[in-house]
């Protein structure tokens, strides 16, 4: 697949936002676009959009994407592709838009402000879930025991088996309830300040309209960012999206045409829906030599650049 879109999440500096596993610093992220040009043509967002959606986008022609509406990637990434003179696609979660405490990115920041790496945050976090294993009603320690990394999420290959086995239980053992009850008990053993950091983490509305009033394009991301959506059923998908699109042109006072999934989780539900809401161009979180039509073009990670880079 020559035709695809870049996905960035974290970035880093000095001052404001923290280190965390895959951020990038502004250094970082202007050698990555230097290192894609050598290869590919980094066209602007709404190029890519026309071309994809008349089918004259020509080979090697590649966008840059930007998911969950992060405050780190106005402040470190945004002055960058300025410069650069790049207009992204910027994909947006929106319940943190009408008051909702979005807990998925501030247990990420719980994780790295606390913990002096990735894997002492496993070990504590697989520790607890052990120790309550009984009133979870889950049997953690036997699901760790025969658990097989090689077996789960296997195209994202950057993950360690501490990422893969992380992620199995808390999507597709615990659920979002169980997982939150668990969290929530280690934010409070720790001490750690939800609503001090929460300033922190999310782009805010004002900003989200000057991306698109400086070119940029802000798309659907869902409104509350489940991690399992295609097991939602097609009401519950609807109402995600619909609540999705209506805050972001309410504050754009524009038209959303583009979305991405989150974590490339989606149903043929999830693509009559984006029909339906007048969505033509659509992005995955994989890379994918199988064409499933625009509304599925594939994503590159942003760490396999890194890797490619370090080589």
């Amino acid at each position: 697949m020559s035709n695809f879109g870049v996905m960035f999440h974290h970035f880093h500096d000095s001052e404001k936002h923290i280190i965390g596993q895959g951020s990038i610093s502004c250094h970082e992220f202007q050698a990555m676009i230097q290192h894609l040009r050598r290869n590919y043509d980094i066209i602007d967002a709404d190029v890519f959009y026309t071309a994809a959606i008349s089918r004259n986008l020509k080979p090697n022609q590649i966008c840059l994407t930007f998911d969950d509406a992060l405050a780190c990637q106005y402040d470190i990434a945004y002055p960058v592709l300025e410069k650069e003179k790049i207009k992204a696609f910027w994909f947006v979660y929106t319940s943190i838009y009408k008051g909702k405490l979005e807990k998925l990115e501030i247990y990420r920041h719980f994780r790295f402000k606390e913990f002096d790496s990735i894997d002492h945050f496993y070990e504590t976090f697989f520790k607890l879930a052990v120790q309550r294993q009984d009133e979870l009603q889950c049997d953690i320690e036997k699901e760790m025991a025969q658990f097989d990394p090689r077996s789960y999420l296997r195209q994202s290959t950057f993950y360690t088996d501490n990422d893969r086995l992380f992620r199995y239980l808390r999507d597709r053992l615990l659920g979002q309830e169980k997982y939150y009850l668990l969290m929530d008990h280690m934010i409070k053993s720790f001490g750690y300040d939800v609503e001090a950091n929460r300033e922190l983490l999310w782009i805010k509305e004002e900003q989200l309209l000057d991306l698109y009033q400086s070119g940029h394009s802000i798309g659907l991301h869902s409104h509350t960012h489940p991690t399992a959506m295609s097991e939602k059923s097609h009401d519950e998908q609807r109402r995600e999206y619909r609540e999705n699109k209506h805050v972001i042109e309410n504050i754009i006072k524009g038209q959303v045409y583009s979305v991405s999934y989150p974590c490339s989780s989606f149903n043929r539900d999830t693509d009559e829906i984006m029909r339906e809401l007048g969505i033509s161009i659509g992005f995955n979180a994989l890379m994918s030599d199988e064409d499933h039509g625009d509304l599925h073009f594939p994503r590159l990670d942003h760490a396999y650049v890194l890797k490619e880079m370090a080589v």
